[in-house]
């Protein structure tokens, strides 16, 4: 099924133009082998819409050559109609869209591009894949020669969270007023899906008060979601957004008598050894509590 979608895919090569760039310009400023790229783009879509398969192949050289992300490889026309009649059977209706990262001119004849696909059925299932495929110019009209499509690599909850890999470490903000230090550690989990915070609040060498964080990626959402839970027995979730190096982490949450909370935690990097704190909109069984102000927290260097 992919690997008829993603031949699908390639047949809206766009010489370096996406189809909803080719909206933004002057077809006027277009030279002609991209306009005539951009066309099959166009009637590529239509056919494929119809799950016309005749018309599919006719974008390909005879001599086409395609090799599947899983290995296999199609050589010639009957070989890529076979595919595409597959596909078709258990996938006709899906969507498609291609993302070109580059066309680069081999010569006046022959154009490569570089990109990746993206394809969506009726049922919600997506199939992705990065390409090189390879264009040529055959009776004046440009055709598919060469297409090779390998495996996009799965973004990880990990590669989510590398935004916030700086906080990896151990963190001290200290009153010396009232003799207290409150301990940040953060640290991956075990799996590096998941970053842990520690949060250890001493009256000299005495802990008083700790807390737990858990922050991961919460794929419905689509957003990084963490939760925190203190000694005394409260907890609270939260959504976070990203605006420049500064953070902003609604939270909701109960305390262990179940009264309600909320408020926006804002965490704003100033460097790779220090980050400022603050929280806003407090409110406790909804009614509005003091904010917080900015602390500055430092990196405990040589651990």
């Amino acid at each position: 099924m992919k690997t008829a979608l993603a031949i699908a895919l390639i047949a809206l090569s766009s010489a370096g133009l996406s189809p909803s760039q080719d909206a933004e310009k002057d077809s006027a400023a277009i030279p002609p082998e991209m306009a005539a790229i951009l066309s099959n783009d166009r009637a590529y879509e239509a056919a494929y819409a119809k799950a016309d398969v005749e018309a599919l192949v006719g974008f390909f050289t005879e001599d086409a050559e395609y090799t599947s992300d899983d290995g296999r490889i199609f050589s010639g026309k009957a070989a890529l109609r076979s595919c595409l009649q597959d596909a078709f059977r258990t996938n006709k209706g899906a969507k498609l869209a291609i993302t070109v990262d580059s066309v680069k001119p081999l010569t006046s004849e022959v154009l490569v591009e570089k990109g990746s696909t993206h394809v969506a059925s009726k049922t919600g299932d997506v199939a992705e894949s990065l390409y090189t495929a390879v264009h040529v110019k055959k009776d004046d009209q440009w055709k598919i020669s060469q297409l090779i499509e390998t495996p996009m690599r799965e973004i990880t909850a990990n590669d989510r969270l590398a935004e916030l890999s700086w906080l990896l470490g151990h963190w001290e903000e200290a009153d010396k007023e009232a003799g207290v230090s409150i301990h940040n550690r953060y640290q991956w989990a075990s799996g590096g899906n998941f970053i842990t915070r520690n949060v250890t609040v001493k009256r000299g060498d005495d802990p008083v008060l700790e807390g737990w964080q858990i922050i991961g990626w919460d794929p419905v959402e689509g957003a990084i979601h963490s939760w925190t839970f203190d000694d005394a027995g409260g907890f609270s979730q939260g959504y976070w957004t990203r605006e420049g190096e500064r953070w902003l982490a609604r939270e909701t949450g109960y305390a262990a008598d179940g009264s309600r909370s909320s408020a926006d935690q804002t965490i704003t990097k100033a460097g790779d050894d220090r980050f400022f704190w603050e929280s806003g909109n407090r409110t406790l069984d909804g009614e509005p509590r003091p904010a917080i102000g900015r602390t500055e927290i430092r990196r405990v260097k040589g651990e």
